[in-house]
């Protein structure tokens, strides 16, 4: 039971005026809770702590969050449970089910959004959390070290990411953070090219995007090789990722908010004569869940504080050609300096 986060979530309901939080996003259930399932609910209220769930849950629920009072949904359904307990509450309406939210508004009850509120208090992450999400960048560092002395020319895509999938279990991960990405030759200009079963080639570039989850918490590291010698185009657009990479990492002390970030990183891309090339965003939250609040873009105005752990990943893509992109993971510690968490080189490697 995360105390800190409950008293939090306590203070919003009370500065409000509302009587409880329904919590519906399985991150932010757990964060809070340390229940892990699906197609449940936690309820947080001045007193308690419900969590409306089914039979399935309630021996893990003993384990898990022994300090909560289960709520059978079997017995009654979630908008009958609220409707007999509350007349106003937060949701989090992104992560609610249109079919619920009707149900609860069809009650009476009143409803304010309040998707954000646990995801702010995630974004901090605790020493313990930090330990665990550098153990599950370990991992990716090591699959790396791995794929690249396995990848062979005729191998096809799928080969090579079945075996990052497989050694990634057998060090340890959980689960995977995504679907491992593995796109060669055009198809690394497809920032998502899940791997298929195209044969790679001599000379062609190659994406590598994957992710290991250890103890509930994510990696998340893209590479990008050549098979075979590198042209000199390649080599040109590999750089200019790698600087806009590099000053990711060296000036996320120096800024402000995320938004700041993704104009310096952008920046970089721009000034290489690629920026219409870089189209997607720069980073992202990590921890709990891979693609985690907040999205790295220079709309946003998330302060980059202390003890946030997040993604920098440029990438140039040159449609029907070849792509590059290089992600690591990084925290800013309580001394306001970078700290990458994924340690492989991103120097190019030819294979």
């Amino acid at each position: 039971m995360n105390q800190t986060g409950i008293k939090t979530v306590r203070q919003y309901l009370t500065d409000q005026n509302l009587q409880a939080f329904l919590i519906s996003d399985n991150a932010d259930q757990f964060y809070l809770s340390g229940f892990l399932g699906d197609e449940s609910y936690v309820v947080v209220d001045a007193d308690n702590i419900f969590i409306v769930t089914d039979a399935r849950f309630f021996e893990q629920i003993k384990q898990q969050a022994p300090d909560t009072t289960v709520v059978d949904i079997k017995e009654t359904s979630l908008a009958d449970f609220l409707a007999a307990h509350y007349q106003n509450i937060a949701i989090e309406s992104d992560y609610l089910l249109t079919k619920d939210y009707q149900s609860i508004v069809e009650k009476g009850i009143k409803t304010t959004n309040a998707d954000l509120v646990v995801k702010q208090l995630r974004m901090h992450k605790t020493d313990q959390e930090i330990d665990l999400i550098s153990q599950a960048a370990e991992i990716s560092d090591k699959v790396y070290d791995h794929i690249v002395q396995f990848m062979k020319v005729g191998m096809t895509e799928l080969e090579v990411a079945h075996e990052i999938e497989s050694t990634g279990f057998k060090l340890g991960a959980q689960k995977l953070s995504f679907d491992t990405i593995v796109a060669s030759g055009a198809r690394s200009a497809q920032p998502h090219g899940s791997a298929t079963d195209k044969i790679i080639e001599d000379g062609d570039v190659v994406t590598l995007d994957f992710g290991f989850v250890y103890q509930n918490y994510y990696s998340d590291i893209t590479r990008t090789v050549v098979m075979g010698k590198a042209s000199d185009e390649v080599k040109k657009v590999y750089q200019a990722v790698k600087k806009a990479e590099e000053w990711g990492i060296k000036f996320a002390p120096l800024v402000e908010t995320f938004g700041d970030l993704d104009r310096v990183i952008r920046g970089s891309i721009d000034d290489s004569g690629y920026g219409k090339y870089f189209n997607h965003g720069s980073g992202h939250g990590l921890g709990l869940v891979c693609h985690d609040y907040p999205i790295m873009r220079r709309s946003n105005n998330d302060q980059l504080e202390p003890k946030i752990v997040f993604t920098v990943e440029p990438g140039i893509y040159l449609p029907g050609r070849f792509g590059v992109r290089i992600e690591d993971d990084i925290y800013k510690n309580e001394q306001g300096e970078s700290i990458r968490l994924t340690h492989s080189t991103n120097e190019l490697i030819e294979i």
